[in-house]
């Protein structure tokens, strides 16, 4: 029998809005095309960490019928830190592809009178614990950027948390409420554009096109807060060596259209596409080392 010969499933652990449901929805029907079949969405939220999602994808058939929408969080985060996450990605997933990267950009109120990094920690060291961040929340990637800063710069700053996670972070960094926090390159674009907010650093390997003037945290000599936030496409453990790499090549011709590229763009993210599976699961292995060793030297645990 011939791959696929029904629809497939990818499973997406976060809302409709969220960056990597956009990601999927956009690559989606240049995959259906590719393999003459159906590709049909299930978001699956909640849980520990959000971990119902992944753990409803490591329990599917290992026949390339059910694919989950993997991010730098719930593969090489979480499962870090959370004891009880219920899914570990090295034994219970496959990598197809290493998809986009999306940078988390440092972001003050313009009240802070800081336009670059160096200004953020004179300000900081100025009146210690004076400056308020909101991280997102407790476990996120954001707070963990937040905790490598503070450990990397020496400096004292003071948490605020609001109720609502990321939309109650831009709600107060619009608001003045606070004055730094970091979020995903595309939530507060217009807001940078017109002024409202000010960008002090981006949080990815490279420059972002959307983005270029702003600086990379490693251009301003941050070495562990580096790369930023990315996403993939994974399946079970035990698919098919062919069906993966049938996969791979579905996602990678979808990738490689200038409507994805262009919608990706427009959201502030770059395709950047793994060269084979292998080559996925060698970024997912280093980034969940770095990962690893950046928690312990935060201490976020």
């Amino acid at each position: 029998m011939s791959f696929p010969d029904k629809p497939i499933r990818i499973i997406l652990p976060f809302g409709p809005p969220g960056f990597s449901s956009r990601v999927g929805f956009s690559v989606a029907p240049h995959m259906a095309e590719f393999l003459g079949q159906e590709i049909i969405f299930e978001h699956i939220t909640g849980g520990q960490g959000g971990s119902n999602g992944p753990r409803a994808a490591a329990a599917a058939d290992p026949d390339g019928y059910s694919l989950f929408m993997g991010t730098i969080g719930n593969i090489a985060l979480l499962p870090n830190i959370l004891p009880d996450y219920g899914v570990d990605p090295a034994k219970d997933f496959t990598p197809i592809i290493k998809l986009a990267d999306t940078p988390n950009i440092l972001i003050a109120h313009p009240s802070l009178g800081a336009v670059t990094l160096d200004d953020v920690v004179a300000a900081a060291k100025a009146n210690p614990g004076a400056v308020k961040f909101h991280g997102i929340n407790e476990r996120s990637i954001h707070m963990l950027e937040f905790k490598s800063l503070i450990a990397e710069t020496d400096i004292n700053l003071s948490e605020v948390r609001p109720e609502s996670g990321s939309e109650g972070a831009i709600e107060a960094i619009l608001n003045g409420d606070i004055d730094l926090t970091i979020t995903t390159g595309p939530r507060l674009l217009e807001s940078i554009r017109g002024g409202d907010v000010v960008a002090i650093g981006a949080i990815c390997p490279i420059r972002i096109g959307v983005y270029p003037d702003i600086p990379t945290m490693a251009e301003l000599g941050l070495k562990t807060i580096g790369n930023g936030s990315w996403m993939g496409l994974f399946a079970p453990s035990g698919v098919p060596g062919e069906i993966v790499q049938q996969l791979y090549e579905a996602a990678r011709h979808a990738s490689e259209q200038p409507d994805v590229i262009d919608a990706l763009n427009e959201q502030a993210a770059a395709i950047n596409i793994s060269a084979s599976p292998a080559d996925a699961l060698a970024f997912v292995e280093g980034e969940t080392e770095r990962l690893r060793q950046a928690c312990v030297a935060a201490n976020f645990f």
